[in-house]
């Protein structure tokens, strides 16, 4: 790719960003409450609405599991949860969502770069793009449908002459060969930001030369291969190429390293809105209403005279401000108020009221500063269900997060697998409730030509179902104990009821320690993990093992078909069961009706056969 194509394509995309950049950048203004000043009461709406969204959102932390696929154990899936949840605090990845949140609710997108793995740290590097300084391909909706993508770098004229030395940048001897500089429409917010708290335009570019801006761009060669180009300001010179060479996707070919995560997308479009677009024409509003009760607040408080200069003897004493100051005059009416009216009338006060709650319930944040009204009878569940019910009001952001995060995950396996023969093993550490635990991971479980599947789930509306399953147990369970056999209310409280209550699940084999049953059941399941069939013993505790293997996630096909004997032996023994209970319950109706057939005669076998007493008593009528 030549540099005048390039230079095509950025214009092309850059003529398609440049309003909304622009746009982005009036209201990073209003967010951070720049408008404000002596004379000027800016309003609060944005960011107090946009802070709540993020909360939440970033409260919401989702939950990854990789799933089996065609020749994938289950050690190997066992090995990635693990692996995954050790990366998740290695690659700081709490504070890169809370960047990937905050540009994908603010700028409509977020953008996440996922191309760097540290082969000496044995773990990605991903890193968050500022939207102000990224373009794409506008006339692709879907990421690896794009032609090419771009962001700006900057550099100091001492990373420029250590990548020269490094080879990473040819063609080019020193930094001085390049312009320098930054492009004024793409420069950090910081610039915008303090430029417009001295209320002065930011500057075009940089005054010293030692500040160097880079277009990295991501396109196609001439042949079809993806690839990363370096071109400095000017467009003048290609100061690196290279193949990406990812293969993770079909055929081998490589994806874009990038993942997006999108607040609230337009279908079949690649235009998006943002909290930003749904809530400034409120916020300007509200600020143009907030400075009028302001002016009105200013004019009650220093009100304006009128006076017959006639009748005031000594107009001076009115602006002298005294504490009880008498002032003479001749006639009571010969001073007058001018600014009478109150501006700030019952109506305005009302809307500015409605432009708050217009701004609330697309957001669904509830009312700003209005408690949740409970009863002192409601239990603490009931609070925690309300509370989750108020947060699932924005399920729907969260779960269009879940797209990002799914790819995100996807992206991490394929770093690892294309490195997985330089890597051989890492320690992974898991901190749980006992502490932190470490397991070695062997890289050998990465070498498969078929990807796991990756679920994500919100924890938010997992405990949401959690909460509503333990005030339905709760109300459950009395009548679960009257009816219940013993051994069956055991199995009830161990692997269903104390589970959802206490927050140390090793203390469950304390409180009820394991049966024979359970124990043999545990090792059946090392066994129907490697996939090898466990036949199923007709003396078995059915129910008993069924929680044992149930629990296993994600299930070999052996461990399926070994669930389905249990059941259909389960099935047999309760339908012999009430078989038994019915021939007893007829047994004793039997015994019941005996003494009632003594009492007209004749012995108990008798009166139990009806048939011969009628039979008896034709004979002897006859």
């Amino acid at each position: 790719m030549k540099t005048q194509d390039i230079a095509q394509y950025y214009r092309e995309s850059q003529d398609f960003l440049a309003e909304r950049k622009r746009r982005q950048v009036r209201q990073l203004v209003l967010l951070n409450n720049l408008q404000r000043g002596d004379q000027n009461i800016a309003s609060t709406l944005l960011i107090t609405l946009f802070n709540r969204v993020l909360s939440n959102l970033y409260d919401d932390k989702l939950q990854i599991r990789f799933l089996p696929s065609q020749g994938i154990t289950q050690n190997q899936i066992n090995s990635y949860n693990v692996l995954a949840q050790s990366d998740y605090l290695e690659m700081e990845k709490p504070k890169l969502d809370y960047d990937w949140s905050w540009d994908t609710l603010f700028f409509g997108r977020g953008y996440c770069e996922t191309l760097q793995f540290d082969k000496k740290q044995k773990i990605m590097k991903p890193s968050v793009i500022n939207p102000l300084v990224f373009g794409y391909d506008p006339y692709f909706e879907e990421v690896q449908s794009w032609r090419y993508y771009w962001k700006w770098i900057t550099k100091s004229k001492w990373d420029i002459k250590r990548l020269i030395k490094k080879g990473v940048i040819t063609g080019i001897t020193e930094p001085e060969e390049i312009a320098t500089g930054i492009e004024p429409d793409l420069w950090d917010y910081k610039i915008r930001r303090d430029a417009a708290k001295k209320a002065i335009e930011p500057a075009g570019d940089t005054i010293a030369g030692d500040v160097y801006q880079i277009l990295e761009f991501y396109g196609y060669d001439d042949n079809g291969n993806k690839m990363v180009y370096w071109l400095d300001k000017g467009f003048n010179k290609i100061l690196m190429e290279q193949k990406l060479n990812l293969k993770d996707g079909e055929d081998g070919m490589s994806k874009w390293p990038i993942v997006v995560k999108e607040a609230f997308r337009e279908p079949h479009s690649s235009v998006v809105f943002s909290v930003a677009d749904l809530l400034e024409d409120k916020h300007r509003a509200k600020s143009v209403l907030l400075n009028l009760a302001f002016i009105a607040a200013k004019d009650r408080a220093n009100p304006i005279y009128g006076y017959n200069p006639d009748k005031v003897r000594d107009i001076s004493q009115f602006f002298q401000r005294q504490i009880n100051q008498h002032i003479p005059m001749d006639d009571e009416s010969a001073v007058w108020p001018l600014n009478t009216e109150d501006p700030m009338s019952a109506g305005l006060i009302q809307f500015i009221a409605l432009l708050t709650q217009e701004a609330n319930d697309p957001m669904g944040t509830g009312s700003i500063g209005e408690p949740a009204k409970t009863s002192r009878r409601e239990t603490a569940t009931h609070d925690a269900i309300e509370q989750q019910l108020n947060d699932m009001a924005q399920s729907l952001q969260s779960k269009v997060m879940q797209f990002g995060e799914s790819e995100f995950w996807s992206h991490w396996f394929h770093r690892y697998a294309k490195n997985a023969k330089d890597l051989k093993t890492k320690i992974a550490n898991i901190v749980g409730v006992k502490g932190v635990e470490s397991q070695e991971i062997d890289f050998k479980d990465f070498n498969t030509d078929f990807p796991p599947g990756v679920f994500v789930y919100s924890a938010k509306e997992a405990e949401y179902k959690e909460l509503v399953m333990r005030r339905d147990l709760m109300q459950l369970y009395p009548q679960l104990a009257q009816t219940i056999e013993p051994e069956g209310m055991r199995n009830f409280n161990k692997h269903v009821f104390f589970p959802k209550f206490l927050n140390d699940p090793s203390l469950i084999d304390s409180i009820f320690p394991k049966t024979l049953d359970e124990l043999r059941a545990s090792e059946e399941n090392e066994i129907l993990a490697k996939d090898e069939y466990v036949p199923t013993n007709e003396e078995d505790n059915h129910e008993s093992h069924l929680y044992i293997h149930r629990a296993v996630f994600p299930k070999s096909i052996a461990c399926w078909f070994h669930i389905k004997e249990h059941e259909e032996r389960l099935a047999i023994q309760k339908k012999q069961v009430m078989m038994q209970q019915q021939m007893l319950q007829q047994q004793m109706m039997q015994e019941q009706m005996q003494p009632q057939l003594k009492v007209a005669g004749g012995s108990p076998q008798e009166a139990a056969s009806p048939l011969k007493t009628a039979i008896s008593q034709t004979n002897q009528s006859i």
